[in-house]
């Protein structure tokens, strides 16, 4: 079993309003999730020391592997287990995507 996934840069991390990212996923249709994964996994991979390739973000189908990367480094910043969080994010996303902003957003409170 690998270690727990740990922050290593928290200047990497930028607070981002819930409110506001469900505002333009509303207005955008559902695409702003496409831009929230990427810039996320972006923040993730510069700011704990996981390796992730937001760019499959882009791939239909194999994003699944991002949302993997996301779930495993956001354990970093979230109190949750890797598995839960890609579970909801395959079948409920709205509630994996506040626990991994939520932990992004005290992470650089702290």
């Amino acid at each position: 079993m690998s270690e727990t996934p740990q922050v290593m840069d928290k200047s990497a991390f930028k607070e981002g309003s819930l409110g506001k990212q469900v505002l333009f996923t509303v207005v955008t249709l559902g695409l702003y999730t496409i831009y929230w994964t990427y810039k996320t996994a972006k923040m993730l991979d510069r700011g704990t020391d996981q390796s992730l390739s937001p760019i499959l973000t882009f791939i239909p189908f194999v994003n699944i592997i991002v949302y993997w990367q996301i779930s495993k480094a956001g354990e970093a910043v979230t109190e949750q287990d890797a598995m839960p969080v890609f579970l909801l994010f395959l079948f409920f996303p709205v509630i994996s995507w506040y626990w991994v902003q939520s932990g992004i957003n005290s992470a650089t409170s702290q």
